[in-house]
């Protein structure tokens, strides 16, 4: 064996990391980044999720960072550009706490992650990080006192990913025309979880599995005692929404499991009947509206306790049942208009899920943005959108219909699934397509549109502009007030559709 073929044999022996798959850039603008890849190397579509949760073990402490992520292929690398919010030590900083600006990473994929690790350890490589994405991938990162400044990362090959990569992959290859859309926002999922001591009792609907609506129980539990930061509200109103459902349903058991009995609902207002230490924006009296953690201890329930800083005072002149109906669906619709899709003024777009609460949100903020607006709704929700000033109303089962109306400049999808999928056909092609629906719809193979799926943050300020404008015009309405003892009942009328308005259930 000559030398050079010893050098090659000593190579492969001792590496340990494959062919590089995919490569990361950290950015503080990330719209501004996914611009430069598209006007000057013709990357594209970006599939852009925005609102994530980046949780992870590092340096041997569980950190956990706001992320938006925008995701394309470039010939066979997938180009992972990231935006991370809040502060180090994290991967994504510097030593003196800096945040990381650049190429940030390389991976190479895993199909053994324990014997990757393992072998990289055994060759001097120092194990900083690691962790799990919403859908279990496995992910290691991995530095060298040889190498600073090289961040080498294992991702986990499972067929989801695989899968995943093989659309994007599709979409480049159908990907032509170069163009340029904005839109940032400071858009961050928080979903906390209450620690409280507990002393009296209420009456809380508790979920004592994944099923049917017979899973539902009402139940005398320990009554919530609020603690630093938190207050303690007694609810007038539980609006139900169709995380409530997809939940109850183990719809979402991958991403998000319920541990049992659980108690949903992440929409709530009432009074506040008690403060803990540190609490100076609210006191006793107040009426106030709010998202809780719609998965742990939510709002199907006599009294809620969660922190301070998700709630909002109720103005006067709104109804606390109504304000109950507000939060998640109009931050999420407005959301998903204002920080994810930023129509030009004058752009045609389609919003479909119009006749829900979130839908109806987002053709207000589009309205608002100058675009000239479509609701699209089944045949069953058109009365639910006729106090709307729209260009249009569209039974999203009409082809002919959207076509005429079509192409659009954006779809603002709220439903999600293959009704979403198949309506990427009626965008152009420079078009946005931007989704609120979780699990997000995957985009055609054939598309070329970018693509943004928002999860929805908590916004007060945004919040309280919202519920003083509706009160002078364009109302959420509440199409059921039901008991709290009917929960079930609340669930099987969403499930049917065509409910025309919120449903709450009133304690």
């Amino acid at each position: 064996m000559g030398e050079a073929e010893t050098q090659q044999g000593i190579a492969m022996d001792t590496g340990w990391l494959g062919p590089i798959r995919q490569i990361s850039f950290a950015t503080s603008n990330l719209d501004q980044l996914v611009s430069f890849w598209e006007t000057q190397v013709g990357v594209g579509p970006w599939s852009i999720f925005r609102g994530l949760t980046l949780n992870m073990t590092y340096e041997g402490r569980p950190i956990s960072l706001p992320v938006h992520v925008a995701l394309s292929m470039h010939g066979e690398t997938l180009i992972e550009l990231i935006q991370v919010s809040g502060d180090g030590p994290s991967p994504f900083h510097d030593s003196l706490n800096r945040p990381v600006i650049g190429l940030q990473r390389l991976a190479a994929m895993s199909r053994d992650m324990h014997r990757d690790v393992r072998v990289a350890c055994e060759r001097g490589m120092e194990h900083c990080a690691e962790g799990r994405d919403a859908t279990g991938q496995r992910y290691s990162y991995f530095r060298c006192a040889a190498a600073p400044g090289i961040l080498l990362e294992l991702l986990e090959a499972t067929p989801g990913f695989d899968d995943f990569v093989g659309v994007l992959e599709a979409r480049a290859r159908s990907y032509g025309a170069t163009w340029v859309a904005g839109g940032t926002g400071d858009v961050r999922k928080a979903m906390l979880t209450t620690t409280v001591e507990r002393s009296g009792t209420m009456r809380a609907i508790q979920l004592t599995g994944y099923g049917g609506v017979d899973r539902f129980v009402m139940q005398t539990v320990a009554e919530p005692h609020p603690g630093p930061g938190e207050i303690r509200v007694r609810v007038a109103g539980a609006a139900v929404n169709p995380v409530d459902v997809k939940a109850r349903n183990g719809w979402l058991d991958a991403w998000m499991p319920l541990t049992f009995p659980a108690r949903l609902g992440g929409d709530v207002a009432g009074i506040v009947d008690a403060v803990g230490e540190g609490v100076t924006a609210f006191r006793p009296g107040d009426r106030v509206m709010g998202m809780v953690n719609p998965l742990s201890d939510g709002a199907y329930a006599e009294k809620i306790v969660f922190d301070a800083s998700r709630f909002v005072h109720v103005p006067d002149g709104l109804d606390l049942v109504e304000a109950s109906a507000m939060p998640t669906g109009g931050l999420t619709g407005t959301q998903l208009i204002e920080a994810g899709i930023r129509p030009a003024r004058g752009a045609k777009g389609l919003v479909i899920g119009a006749g829900g609460s979130t839908g109806r949100a987002a053709v207000i903020a589009a309205l608002d943005a100058g675009a000239q607006v479509y609701a699209g709704v089944r045949a069953t929700s058109r009365d639910a959108v006729a106090d709307l000033p729209v260009a249009g109303v569209i039974d999203i089962a009409d082809e002919a219909a959207l076509a005429a109306a079509g192409p659009f400049d954006f779809l603002a999808d709220t439903v999600g699934g293959t009704v979403a999928e198949a309506l990427f056909a009626y965008v152009k092609s420079n078009g946005v397509v931007g989704s609120s629906a979780f699990p997000p719809p995957v985009p055609p193979a054939n598309s070329t549109q970018r693509f943004v799926s928002l999860v929805v943050s908590f916004d007060g300020p945004r919040l309280a502009r919202f519920a003083r404008e509706r009160l002078q015009r364009f109302p959420m309405p509440v199409a059921h007030k039901l008991p709290l003892a009917e929960a079930g009942r609340a669930h099987t009328l969403m499930e049917q559709g065509g409910v025309g308005g919120k449903i709450v259930l009133v304690p």
